[in-house]
């Protein structure tokens, strides 16, 4: 079962897939919240394990060590696919699973709609503290996976490479200032990651997908890098384009809190095309 597991799952086939021992599911919860309602077997993990702060600067990658540490201690494992779900919107899910494939573990899934979709179609929740088992789990740093603020200036004229700002219009713009500087890379297309989903929050089908990318000028030929505030919105736009083949993309963690808050970056404002 672990190896048919698109990148995005429903309900139903993660529901099928329940005790099979080559899946993990991992809640992106607080340990509270996810002692009230979890998905039967799920680990458990917060934002906070996985991503790191410099203020004014979040969403960072922490070191090797660390991730090989938390993952560890939260009883992942290498041969394990992993299927992570939270209940806000999937964009925190999103963001530990880009970190898993920026660290080399491919084999990973999102429940599609997350804890919601899960409660709506009325299949069995439990409750009770998160139980983490043991694990040794090793990392890969994999650096076509991950941009940062020198490589992006490094690329900003390159005709072959695109950034894709999944923040609000009104973020990209300036209008909306969330960092010491609002505005966006020079550049960069526009494409709120919301426009992704549905009226319900779930993926939008695959051609109405292709057919968006499309009029905003993505192009799979090119190597995309993918940014938000802190990179949890982008994460789930980096797995979008992950599901539909785009091989050359990578996220930037810390993103906008990076770039805008540094002195030495070019920015744009206005609308976008």
């Amino acid at each position: 079962m672990a190896d048919k597991l698109p990148i995005f799952v429903s309900p139903e086939q993660l529901q099928e897939a329940l005790g099979d021992a080559g899946i993990q599911i991992v809640a992106v919860d607080s340990a509270s919240d996810y002692a009230s309602a979890h998905i039967p077997g799920a680990l458990q993990l917060t934002m906070a394990d996985f991503t790191a702060s410099q203020a004014p600067v979040a969403g960072l990658l922490p070191d090797d060590q660390r991730l090989a540490e938390v993952f560890s201690d939260a009883g992942l494992r290498n041969d394990a696919h992993i299927v992570a779900y939270d209940r806000v919107g999937d964009g925190q899910a999103a963001r530990l699973l880009y970190t898993l494939d920026a660290m080399g573990h491919e084999a990973i899934s999102l429940l599609d709609g997350g804890l919601a979709a899960w409660h709506q179609a009325g299949l069995e929740l439990a409750d009770g503290a998160p139980q983490h088992g043991e694990g040794d789990f090793s990392v890969n740093r994999q650096p076509d996976r991950i941009a940062d603020r020198a490589w992006i200036k490094a690329h900003l004229e390159d005709a072959d490479t695109a950034f894709l700002d999944v923040r609000s219009a009104a973020e990209y713009a300036g209008a909306d200032v969330r960092s010491a500087r609002g505005g966006h890379i020079p550049g960069a297309i526009n494409l709120d990651w919301n426009r992704l989903k549905d009226d319900n929050g779930r993926l939008r089908p695959r051609a109405e997908l292709l057919e968006l990318l499309a009029d905003h000028g993505v192009r799979e030929d090119q190597d995309i890098t993918h940014y938000c505030q802190s990179h949890v919105r982008s994460s789930y736009t980096y797995l979008v384009l992950r599901y539909l083949g785009y091989d050359k993309v990578r996220g930037y963690p810390g993103a906008w809190s990076d770039w805008g808050n540094a002195d030495d970056t070019p920015i744009d404002t206005g609308a976008g095309s």
